[in-house]
C-alpha cells in the first residue's frame, strides 16, 4: 500500500483523530541525529547515516525538504527501525500514518530545447531539464548519433552542436518528456523534415554543382591544372559538403579506406599499416601540410616516434619546411630528441609553405592560432586526440586521423557499408 503523505501542518487541537503521542515524522528525524549515545553513524549504514543528517539539515533550516527526500527518509527509517534505539513503539505508529510539521518544498520542473547563443562561440542546442534519471539515459544513449553531445558543469544542461541531424533526432527523442521546444527550433524541425532526401542529394551530387564560389574552392585546393583521380573526390565530399556516386566497389588500399570515410575521424591500425604507408597515401590524396600530434606524456615514446616520421619523410624527399614546436627536458631521451630537432633543421618558421608541424598532444603554441596556416590533415600517434585544446584546434580540419594500436572507444571508426 502506497504510503500517505500529509503535506500541510497539523493542528492536533482539533485533530481528534490523532492522540498526543502522534509525531511529525521530520521531529522523529531530529530525535535520532541528535541522539549522541550512540551516534547514528554507529548503528546505521554509513550512506544512510550521511542521509539522514543531510535531511535534518535541510529541516532545521527555513526551507523544507521534497516529497521525494520524504519518501527517501521515510525508506531509511522504516528499513532500520529495528536498530534505531531511540525509536519507541509511539514513533513506530507514526511512520505508518506519517505526518510532516511543513508543506513539502515545490521544485520547479523544467524542461526547455532552445539555441544557445554565448559569445565567441558558434550558436549551439541546449536541452536544459531539471534532474531526471530517465532523461539522462535518453541523452547518453544519443550521444554516439547527436554530435558533441556534452554535458556542462552545472550537471542540469546538455548542449550539441546546431545542425540538422541534431535538431531532428533531439525533437523527436525528447518529445516523450514533454519538452517545451524553442520556437526557432521548431521552424527549422519543421523545414528540415519538408525536404525529401533524394532531392537534395540531387542538388548536392558534384556532378550538378554549377556555383562559382565551389569551382572556385576546388581549384585553390586542388590547382586548375590538377589531374584528379576518384579517390580525390571522394575524400573531398566532406571538405566541401557535396554527394557523388558511391561505387560498389569495397576499398581495398589504405588510400581508398581513408578516402571512404564517413567522418572526419578515422582510425588506422599501426599493426596493420606502416607510417610510410599513411604518408604515401596522404600524398596520393594531396593532404599536405600536415599536423603530427606526439605522445605529451612518455619522452622515450616521442624519441621513437619522431625518429620513425623523419625517416619517412625522407624516404618521399621532405627535408624542408618541417617545423616540431616543442622541446623536451634534458633527460637521455629528451635530449636525443631535441639533438634530432636541431639535425634535421626541423625548426623552420610557421608560414604558407610548411608542409609538416609537430605538437605534443594538448598543447598549442600561441602563435599557431595566430597564423593562417592550417593543416589539410591531422594524425595523433600513440593516442587518440580528445578533451584537449590539440583536439579542439585540430577539429578545422576534415581528415583527423588516430594511429594508435588499439581502436578507440569513442571515436567515429570507419565502417564500410
Amino acid at each position: 500500500m502506497r504510503p500517505i503523505f500529509f503535506t500541510k501542518r497539523l493542528d492536533f487541537a482539533n485533530k481528534g483523530m490523532y492522540n498526543k503521542c502522534m509525531m511529525t515524522i521530520d521531529q522523529i528525524l531530529l530525535d535520532i541525529v541528535n541522539k549522541t549515545n550512540p551516534t547514528v553513524e554507529e548503528y546505521l549504514l554509513k550512506r544512510d547515516a550521511k542521509v539522514l543528517r543531510s535531511l535534518a539539515g535541510i529541516i532545521s533550516n527555513t526551507t523544507f525538504i521534497t516529497e521525494n527526500q520524504g519518501r527517501l527518509l521515510l525508506k531509511i527509517i522504516r528499513d532500520n527501525q529495528e536498530k534505531i534505539p531511540v525509536l519507541s513503539e509511539e514513533m513506530k505508529q507514526s511512520l505508518t500514518t506519517p505526518i510532516w510539521s511543513k508543506l513539502f518544498r515545490q521544485i520547479e520542473v523544467v524542461k526547455k530545447l532552445y539555441i544557445l547563443n554565448q559569445a565567441d562561440t558558434d550558436p549551439c542546442i541546449s536541452i536544459e531539464f531539471t534532474f531526471s534519471s530517465p532523461i539522462r539515459k535518453t541523452l547518453q544513449s544519443l550521444s554516439k548519433k547527436v554530435s558533441n553531445l556534452t554535458q556542462l558543469l552545472t550537471g542540469k544542461i546538455y548542449t550539441a552542436d546546431l545542425t540538422e541531424k541534431n535538431i531532428v533526432i533531439l525533437v523527436e527523442e525528447l518529445e516523450q518528456y514533454d519538452f517545451i521546444v524553442d520556437e526557432r527550433i521548431l521552424t527549422h524541425y519543421k523545414t528540415i523534415k519538408s525536404w525529401a532526401a533524394e532531392e537534395v542529394q540531387k542538388q548536392f551530387l558534384i556532378t550538378n554543382i554549377v556555383y562559382p564560389n565551389f569551382q572556385k574552392q576546388i581549384t585553390a585546393d586542388l590547382g586548375i591544372d590538377t589531374a584528379i583521380d576518384e579517390s580525390v573526390i571522394i575524400d573531398r565530399s566532406i571538405r566541401y559538403q557535396y554527394y557523388y556516386e558511391k561505387s560498389s566497389k569495397t576499398p581495398e588500399t589504405l588510400t581508398e579506406i581513408i578516402a571512404a570515410r564517413k567522418t572526419s575521424k578515422v582510425w588506422i591500425d599501426k599493426n596493420t599499416y606502416t607510417v610510410n604507408q599513411v604518408i604515401e597515401s596522404l600524398i596520393n590524396l594531396k593532404r599536405f601540410p600536415l599536423l603530427v600530434v606526439f605522445d605529451s606524456y612518455t619522452p622515450k615514446k616521442c624519441l621513437e616516434e619522431l625518429t620513425i616520421l623523419s625517416e619517412n619523410l625522407k624516404d618521399f624527399g621532405i627535408y624542408d619546411n618541417v617545423g616540431i614546436y616543442f622541446r623536451l627536458d634534458n633527460t637521455d631521451n629528451g635530449k636525443e630528441f631535441n639533438q634530432c630537432i636541431a639535425n634535421n633543421s626541423y625548426n623552420c618558421q610557421l608560414d604558407s609553405a610548411t608542409q609538416v608541424v609537430g605538437v605534443q598532444s594538448g598543447k598549442i603554441p600561441k602563435f599557431l592560432l595566430k597564423t593562417d596556416w592550417k593543416p589539410m590533415s591531422v594524425i595523433s600517434l600513440g593516442a587518440p586526440l580528445r578533451h584537449s585544446k590539440t583536439a579542439v584546434y585540430a577539429n578545422c580540419c576534415d581528415l583527423i586521423i588516430s594511429y594508435t594500436d588499439v581502436e578507440p572507444i569513442m571515436e567515429t571508426v570507419l565502417k564500410w557499408e
